[in-house]
């Protein structure tokens, strides 16, 4: 019993530490996250303009990624994230809120667009609004590459 216990203790200690060390670098949490949507996005308009064969629920299962990466958005610039390798904008923590908003509207138009997918028309009409979101976004708040 205290073999299992001392076993057990280990492993919450250790998948702890995991997540301390995940949450120590918010930039490359955030690089990963939008790298997802990245691929969500780019599986979606695949298949919205037929390059890729139309797949109801990978479409959703991909708006739904979308979703739950713009609800993690927020807490991933949190104040003094803007110091290393990023393309992240400071204008991002002089306008917390609206930058906030616009992750909060990313995800509620993800949600909404999951239950209106019955086909490939069905997902081209939901992926412009998801699409602009991300456009919107990264106008004002992203280094624009050179």
């Amino acid at each position: 019993m205290r073999k299992t216990m001392f076993i057990l203790s280990g492993i919450v200690v250790g998948s702890s530490l995991g997540v301390v060390a995940q949450h120590g670098d918010p930039i490359a949490q955030r690089q990963n996250l939008m790298k997802n949507n990245q691929e969500q996005v780019r599986l979606l308009t695949g298949m919205a303009r037929g390059q890729t064969a139309f797949d109801a629920a990978r479409a959703k299962a991909a708006l739904q990624a979308i979703e739950r990466n713009a609800e993690q958005v927020p807490a991933l610039f949190p104040a003094g994230s803007h110091q290393g390798k990023t393309a992240a904008l400071p204008v991002i923590w002089e306008r917390k809120a609206d930058f906030d908003a616009r992750s909060a509207k990313l995800a509620q138009d993800a949600k909404a667009a999951q239950t209106r997918i019955t086909d490939q028309a069905g997902l081209q009409a939901v992926i412009q609004p998801v699409g602009q979101n991300c456009g919107g976004c990264h106008e004002v708040y992203r280094k624009k590459e050179s």
